[in-house]
C-alpha cells in the first residue's frame, strides 16, 4: 500500500543525561530527552537554551574590526560626514540596511540609503561607488555585501571615499582594503559564535557604536531593531542556535508588537497582526514578501517599507510587495517544473551535479527552483540564466550532502566571473563560452563525493511515544523550544499502532490530506492530522486501518477551542 520510502531514524540520546536535565531543571524526561537530541547537555546550557536572555549575546569586539568600524563611525558622525549605507537585494540585505539607517538616524547622522536591484549586479560595484560620490558621501557602509568587493573599494578609495564592510559571505583569497572588514568567516577570526546572518552583523557594530555613544541607551536601541533582526535571521536561513536564538526569541515578540509603519503593515498584509509570531511566519509570509521584491522589481521597494514613517506608503508598499509574492510564487513554478523537465534527462542521468541554463528563466526565482529540484534529484543543483548584454550565464547554486558549494567554485575560478556564498548556496556568473568547461569541471570535482545512485531520504525522530504526553499544557512547555528553524528543528515523533478513521483529502484540488487518528497511548475523542501535498494517502487508506506515523504535535486554535493536533511527516501500515 505504501513504500517506505524514507528511513526513520529514531534518536538515542544518553539516558544518565536525559535524567541529570529532567532532575536539575524540574523538566518531563520527554522534555530533557529532546534538548539532548539538541547537543544541549549539560544544565547551565540546558539554562540557557529554555531562558534565552539578551545579557548572553557575545561581546561585539569579538569579530574583525568591530573597533575600527566604529571609530570610522564616530569621526563621522562627529564631523558630520554624510554616510551611504549600501544593501543588498535579498530580505537579509534590506533589513540589514534598514537597521543601519535606522541606527545612524536615531545617532543624528548624516545618512542615505540604497539597495541595488538584481540586474545591478550582486555586491557593491563601481556603479555604487559612483552613486555614493554623487550624493556627497564621504564614507560607505555595506550591509550584507562587500567582502567580495575588491575593485570597487579601491574605486571608493580613489574617489576619496572610505568603506566599512559589514558582510556574512564567505571571504575569497584577497580582502578589499577597507578601512574595516567586519566578517565572522574571516581567518583567524576568534568570535564565539560565526552563524550570523548580514542583519546580524550589522546589528552587532552598530551594537558596539551605541555602547561606545551612548551606553545608557544601548538596551532601548538593542529592543528597536530587533525585530529588522528577526527577520534578516530567518530569512536568511541561519541557524537558529546560540546568538541567533536569542536574537530571534527577543526578535520574534518585538516584531509583533513593532510600531514601525512598514512592518505593521507587513504584518496586516499577512494577515498576522495581532498575534504572537513564529519563526515559521517569518519563513513561508513575511519573508517572501521582501524577496518578491529584490525578485521580480526593485528591492527598493521593501527597503522603503522597512524605513518609511508615512503609514499610508506603508500600506500602499505592503500591498505591492504582496502582489508580487503572488506573481514571484507563479514565476518559481514555471521555472521549477520546466527545470525538472530538463534535470529527468537522459544526458544528465550521470550527471554528479546537475547544471541547467535557460535563457527564459527569470535571475530572481532561480535559486527558490534550484532547491525544489534539489528535493526532487538529491543532487546538488546550479540553475542558470542568459544575459545577452554581456553574454553571461547568472544563477544560483543549492547543494545536497555534504558538497561544498563555495569551495568548488574556488577550484573553478578561472572559469567564472563573480561568485560568492556559503557551502550550500551561492551565486555565480560565467562567460557563456566557458558553460561546458564548467559543467563537467563540476562533475568532475564531485565524482568522488557523490552518487548518482537514488538516496533514500531520512527523517530524524526524536522518540517514539505512545501519544499519551500529548496535553496542552506538555505542548505548551515543548514551545519552549522554540523558535524552530535550522539546526533547531521541530521535534519529530513516531507512534505505532495509531488507527485511521475518515481519512479524506482536503483542499480545494484535494491535494492535501486529513484524517482522524487514535492514538494508542491517548484517551479521549481522536485527534485531527493532516499532510500537505499528500492527498493520494487518502485513496489508499480505509477507514480503521492501523498505521504507524511520524509526526510533530501543534496546538490549534479556532474559535476560542484549544486542542491538539498532529502535522504527518510520513505514514506507513503499522
Amino acid at each position: 500500500m505504501f513504500e517506505d520510502a524514507i528511513n526513520w531514524r529514531v534518536a538515542e540520546p544518553d539516558p544518565a543525561t536525559v535524567d541529570e536535565l529532567a532532575n536539575a531543571l524540574s523538566l518531563p524526561p520527554l522534555l530533557a530527552r529532546l534538548l539532548v537530541n539538541r547537543g544541549v547537555t549539560d544544565v547551565a546550557s540546558a539554562r540557557r537554551f529554555l531562558q534565552p536572555s539578551l545579557d548572553d549575546l557575545h561581546d561585539p569586539h569579538c569579530l574583525p574590526d568591530v573597533d575600527k568600524a566604529v571609530d570610522r563611525l564616530e569621526r563621522a558622525l562627529a564631523q558630520k560626514e554624510r554616510i551611504f549605507v549600501h544593501g543588498d537585494y535579498d530580505a537579509d540585505g534590506v533589513t540589514a540596511a534598514a537597521l543601519c539607517l535606522r541606527a545612524l538616524s536615531s545617532l543624528g547622522a548624516d545618512v542615505e540609503g540604497f539597495v541595488p536591484r538584481r540586474t545591478d549586479g550582486y555586491d557593491l560595484q563601481v556603479a555604487g561607488v559612483e552613486r555614493a560620490k554623487a550624493a556627497g558621501a564621504s564614507l560607505i557602509l555595506t550591509a550584507d555585501c562587500g567582502v567580495g568587493a575588491v575593485e570597487a573599494v579601491k574605486h571608493a578609495r580613489s574617489l576619496g571615499m572610505d568603506v566599512i564592510i559589514t558582510d556574512h559571505h564567505r571571504p575569497g583569497p584577497e580582502l578589499p582594503p577597507a578601512v574595516a572588514v567586519v566578517n565572522p568567516y574571516r581567518d583567524n577570526c576568534g568570535a564565539p559564535f560565526k552563524d550570523l546572518c548580514g542583519a546580524g552583523v550589522a546589528f552587532k557594530v552598530m551594537d558596539a557604536l551605541v555602547a561606545h555613544r551612548m551606553p545608557e541607551h544601548r538596551l532601548s536601541f538593542r529592543r528597536s531593531v530587533l525585530d529588522l533582526v528577526a527577520l534578516g535571521t530567518v530569512a536568511d536561513v541561519t541557524p537558529l542556535v546560540d546568538e541567533n536564538r536569542i536574537l530571534v526569541s527577543y526578535g520574534l515578540r518585538a516584531l509583533a508588537r513593532s510600531k514601525k509603519p512598514g512592518l505593521r503593515a507587513l504584518l496586516l498584509s499577512a494577515d498576522l497582526n495581532d498575534r504572537a509570531l513564529t519563526a515559521d511566519n517569518i519563513s513561508w509570509k513575511l519573508g517572501p514578501r521582501l524577496n518578491a521584491a529584490g525578485r521580480m522589481e526593485d528591492a527598493d521597494l521593501a527597503y522603503r517599507l522597512l524605513t518609511t514613517k508615512d503609514p499610508l506608503e506603508a500600506e500602499q508598499l505592503a500591498v505591492q510587495l504582496g502582489a508580487l509574492a503572488d506573481k514571484s510564487r507563479e514565476e518559481s513554478r514555471r521555472v521549477t517544473t520546466e527545470a525538472l523537465v530538463e534535470a529527468l534527462l537522459p544526458a544528465h542521468a550521470d550527471r554528479r551535479i546537475l547544471v541547467l541554463a535557460r535563457d527564459s528563466w527569470g535571475k530572481g526565482v532561480i535559486g527558490i527552483a534550484a532547491s525544489r529540484i534539489v528535493e526532487q534529484c538529491r543532487r546538488p543543483v546550479i540553475l542558470l540564466s542568459y544575459d545577452r548584454e554581456t553574454d553571461h550565464w547568472h544563477g544560483s547554486a543549492r547543494s545536497y550532502g555534504e558538497f561544498n558549494l563555495h569551495l568548488a567554485f574556488h577550484a573553478c575560478a578561472e572559469l567564472l566571473g563573480r561568485f560568492g556564498g556559503h557551502s550550500m548556496a551561492a551565486g555565480v556568473s560565467l562567460p557563456a563560452k566557458n558553460l561546458d568547461l564548467f559543467r563537467d569541471r563540476l562533475d568532475a570535482l564531485a565524482r568522488d563525493q557523490i552518487s548518482v545512485e537514488p538516496i533514500v531520504p531520512t527523517l530524524d525522530v526524536d522518540a517514539e511515544v505512545d501519544g499519551g504526553d500529548w496535553t496542552v499544557r506538555f505542548l505548551e512547555q515543548l514551545a519552549e523550544l522554540a523558535p524552530f528553524g535550522r539546526s533547531n528543528p521541530e521535534p519529530v515523533f513516531v507512534t505505532r499502532g495509531a488507527q485511521a478513521l475518515c481519512p479524506r483529502r482536503m483542499g480545494q484540488d484535494g491535494s492535501h490530506f486529513r484524517m482522524d487518528v487514535r492514538l494508542p497511548g491517548l484517551r479521549g475523542v481522536p485527534l485531527k492530522a493532516i499532510c500537505f501535498s499528500k492527498g493520494d494517502w487518502a485513496d489508499r487508506l480505509r477507514p480503521g486501518d492501523e498505521v504507524d506515523i511520524a509526526y510533530t504535535p501543534q496546538i490549534n486554535e479556532w474559535n476560542g477551542r484549544v486542542s491538539v493536533e498532529l502535522m504527518l511527516k510520513d505514514l506507513r501500515p503499522a
